[in-house]
């Protein structure tokens, strides 16, 4: 469970509150931002009468307490309301945009922006969920047909070299083969082969062999080229032809001892860095940590 909407907004309102008292007090350090006398607080755009700060916002996650500085957040002010919070980093720093740069109109270059989605887990062991999001059970009932998936049960897919750090987890097209048969037999037809939902998976693993990462990326089959290239600290498109598809990933990891699971999104052409995300949130809710 999460804060509650009404802790939620008053977090929002304090917010506002801090970054607009802090206005009367920085100063210019020349590059647009201003940083106020003490150096604790960055001040950053004012827009419709509202200023944008890093000042840090209280949010509880389950029975933990964190003071998260306020451009962490997708809205740069605050959690919104509901459950779960929403934080965003750029690359390649893996820090966050500088207050007030994504409200409109833009000053910086949204496809730097990587998201996570963080929740509290409390109804299911925090410890299997990752194995759990690599297999059929949350969406299927045991023993069906669809539960016997190849393309969706990491126990199912075939092990491949490791790249990056990370072991490729390929769909198995003999057991594959196998499901066809067996759901015509059932269904009267074959199941559909659409390699938009047939997700190239990528798993790391501690020293016990326990997962600690499981990503799901654009298959290289659905979209071959990334559709963006890196070229040193800035990111380009790279369309082929007239395909303007970039290939995006999904990264799942927990943190164990505050009942954590992260989503994360980015383009797969990030993917090379997919040990540093997840290092940079965990750390951000690590030093975040008041209670």
């Amino acid at each position: 469970m999460s804060v509650r909407a009404s802790d939620r907004c008053l977090a929002l309102a304090l917010a506002v509150a801090l970054s607009q008292g802090a206005c009367a007090q920085d100063g210019s350090n020349g590059t647009g931002a201003r940083i106020n006398m003490e150096g604790a607080t960055e001040i950053g755009r004012t827009v419709d009468g509202r200023t944008y700060t890093n000042a840090p916002v209280e949010v509880k996650l389950g029975p933990n307490t964190f003071k998260i500085p306020s451009n962490y957040f997708d809205s740069q002010l605050g959690p919104w309301p509901g459950e779960g919070i929403t934080l965003v980093i750029e690359w390649p720093d893996m820090k966050p945009t500088p207050p007030g740069a994504r409200v409109d109109p833009r000053t910086n270059d949204f496809r730097k922006e990587i998201t996570a989605l963080v929740d509290y887990i409390d109804r299911v062991p925090i410890e299997t969920l990752l194995a759990v999001n690599a297999s059929t059970d949350r969406v299927t009932a045991p023993g069906s047909m669809n539960a016997r998936d190849p393309r969706d049960r990491l126990d199912l897919r075939v092990a491949q070299p490791e790249v990056m750090g990370l072991t490729p987890y390929a769909i198995d097209e003999t057991k594959m083969a196998a499901f066809s048969k067996e759901y015509e037999a059932q269904e009267g037809k074959p199941p559909v082969r659409n390699p938009a939902f047939e997700k190239d998976w990528y798993v790391a693993r501690d020293a016990k062999g326990q997962l600690t990462t499981f990503i799901k990326c654009d298959s290289h089959k659905f979209i071959p080229n990334d559709g963006a290239r890196l070229e040193g600290r800035e990111i380009a498109t790279d369309m082929v032809g007239d395909d303007s598809r970039i290939a995006d990933c999904t990264q799942y990891f927990v943190d164990i001892e505050n009942k954590l699971s992260f989503s994360v999104y980015y383009y797969r052409v990030y993917l090379k860095d997919w040990k540093r995300i997840q290092e940079t949130f965990l750390d951000l809710l690590k030093r975040s940590k008041v209670g």
